[in-house]
């Protein structure tokens, strides 16, 4: 195989993530296999759509960072964010107007653009495509140049504007900065959280369904979920983060940790919550769990 046809390897596993991620199930309040969660204008065939749609650009992400990883990384973010306008413009097509993957989106054309450039760093990993967690580390944290402008540029003087859209009011209400924060600190929430967490999991004797589950709940204990708040108040928001901690620490076997997600699913319908942040979040983590063959 050729260096193009290598890449192409690695944007699948993108794509595989966005997959796994919304057929695991049950997901309370997302939509999964088995319901719509608390999505009226969303099905699973919706995120699948979305998905196939994303796909090319995932690996036009990674042919980016492969080709241009000598740039400075703000001119190779520049480049990212020109074509995951293409790439959000394609989702709308496919899902008819519904946003269903607009933040991974931008996360992952970070990601895999700074994954293609480590891969044009490290030739011998497009040969041996294990990757260790040393490897997750750097290219999360690759990114942090390539963004560190992000909060100053969008969010900087959001006193003088009279029209915020909500993403600004989160931050300037709360100081929330939604996938913006998480890309300007390097994904913190991934490398310094989320798979270590699940790294942990991969030591114990439980089926691949059940490392999911739990790697969710895990992340819905901490994630400043924008998609809570906006649904809701920033009260749910504490509230589903209390609610996640219990549920972990109770759900001490697998059948226990179902039972108490379909319960969970219900409350959540309910008060009409999403922890869509959470979500995205989850498929990052899965993308670097594919790399490091922890699933």
């Amino acid at each position: 195989m050729n260096s193009k046809e290598k890449i192409a390897f690695f944007s699948q596993l993108a794509t595989k993530a966005l997959l796994y991620e919304v057929t695991l199930t049950p997901k309370p309040g997302l939509v999964d296999s088995a319901n719509n969660g608390s999505h009226a204008d969303m099905t699973l065939t919706t995120f699948l759509d979305s998905t196939l749609a994303l796909a090319p650009h995932f690996q036009r992400y990674l042919e980016l960072g492969y080709k241009h990883h000598q740039k400075k990384p703000q001119e190779l973010f520049n480049l990212l964010r020109h074509e995951g306008i293409s790439a959000e413009q394609a989702m709308f097509q496919a899902t008819k107007g519904i946003n269903t993957h607009k933040g991974v989106n931008f996360s992952f054309a970070l990601l895999l653009g700074s994954t293609g450039a480590h891969l044009a760093k490290h030739p011998e990993l497009l040969h041996n495509a294990t990757f260790t967690a040393t490897d997750s580390q750097a290219i999360c944290q690759a990114i942090v140049p390539m963004t560190s402008h992000l909060i100053e540029m969008d969010l900087g003087d959001l006193q003088s504007k009279t029209e915020l859209t909500y993403g600004e009011k989160l931050y300037l209400h709360y100081g929330i900065k939604g996938p913006r924060g998480e890309a300007s600190q390097g994904y913190p929430s991934v490398w310094k959280k989320a798979l270590p967490y699940l790294r942990q999991l991969a030591k114990l004797e439980m089926t691949s369904q059940e490392r999911q589950l739990r790697l969710l709940v895990f992340l819905m204990t901490f994630v400043e979920d924008a998609n809570l708040i906006h649904r809701a108040s920033i009260e749910d928001l504490y509230q589903v983060q209390a609610d996640s901690r219990m549920l972990l620490k109770k759900a001490t076997d697998f059948n226990q940790l179902l039972a108490d997600l379909e319960r969970y699913n219900h409350s959540m319908v309910e008060r009409n919550l999403s922890p869509g942040g959470s979500a995205d979040l989850l498929a990052l983590t899965f993308y670097f769990a594919f790399l490091e063959k922890l699933l």
